[in-house]
């Protein structure tokens, strides 16, 4: 009888942890992104430049979101634009400076041909306004907000 409640713990012990694993995430997080090795979602390239890598995320399910991985700015906007029917939940970008995830819509973005990110978009996130500011005039850049810079990108495609 000992052995049978010893397994039936087992199975229960197992089945909880294959359900914990079932899905994504529960709460909206960037992609897990390895540099030098994981595949950028919209062009098949590997992410090597963390300046430029991007990420957002959608519900998977009910309570599960799934991150997509990007190594250029220009190429998560274009594959939002394709990809309408998945719903951002979250939205990510890696300050120009820092690498660190920051939220794309408080970032500051600078949108010039001087900056050769991966996919040659040209667009750089910033934390900081000053050093976007700085970087814009480096770079004979403009410098947007999120809602101006996926605004730009789509009349840009649209001009092709």
């Amino acid at each position: 009888m000992r052995i049978i409640l010893q397994w039936r713990w087992l199975l229960l012990m197992a089945l909880a942890m294959l359900a914990a694993c079932a899905g994504g995430p529960t709460t909206p997080e960037p992609a897990k992104i390895r540099f030098g090795e994981t595949i950028c979602t919209e062009c098949g390239m590997i992410i090597s430049q963390p300046k430029y890598a991007s990420s957002f995320a959608y519900a998977e399910s009910e309570g599960r979101f799934k991150s997509l991985p990007f190594d250029d700015i220009g190429d998560m906007l274009a594959y939002m634009r394709k990809h309408s029917d998945l719903i951002p939940v979250g939205v990510w970008v890696h300050d120009y400076i820092s690498e660190e995830w920051i939220d794309a819509e408080r970032a500051y973005f600078v949108h010039s041909d001087a900056i050769k990110s991966p996919m040659g978009h040209g667009i750089a996130a910033f934390a900081d306004k000053s050093a976007a500011e700085q970087f814009a005039v480096e770079t004979a850049g403009q410098m947007l907000d999120w809602d101006h810079l996926r605004i730009e990108m789509a009349m840009a495609e649209h001009q092709h």
